[in-house]
């Protein structure tokens, strides 16, 4: 999320691309005293962050009450609610098992030779190659 634009996910990508940012210095910087830094940036995993139906009525409630009405109307409920559905529907396109991820972390902290670079899981480097080597408007359609 934080290499490559997702729709839906502004705020967590560009909290993740500051993190890659960051990393990707440190990484730099730290390395002329032997201090490596690597980042792992996995696939779709289920980790709870897309909470229940219930836990979403509630927010949604909660949105609805505080969000100015202008903004409601230019959004629309389909928006909103096109998005409730994503987001609960988004665990079933998830891995329930977290063992590449602790995989990778496990590598990086004991490898005498670590990847600067870990993308654990499936299909974690197909959409930032895409988003790489091609036109983006590809990547946008795609």
């Amino acid at each position: 999320a934080g290499g490559i634009p997702l729709p839906r996910y502004a705020a967590y990508g560009a909290s993740k691309a500051a993190l890659s940012m960051f990393s990707g210095v440190m990484r730099q910087e730290l390395s002329k005293w032997g201090i490596k830094v690597m980042a792992i940036h996995p696939s779709g995993f289920r980790t709870g962050i897309e909470g229940t139906a219930d836990q979403w009525d509630e927010q949604e409630k909660e949105l609805m009450e505080k969000l100015p009405a202008d903004t409601r109307q230019a959004y629309g409920e389909e928006y909103l609610l096109g998005l409730r559905n994503y987001l609960l529907h988004l665990p079933s396109h998830c891995a329930p098992d977290l063992s590449p991820v602790l995989g990778a972390v496990l590598h990086a902290l004991l490898a005498r030779r670590p990847q600067g670079l870990y993308t654990p899981g499936k299909g974690a480097h197909v959409l930032l190659c895409i988003f790489c080597c091609f036109p983006l408007w590809f990547y946008d359609f795609f």
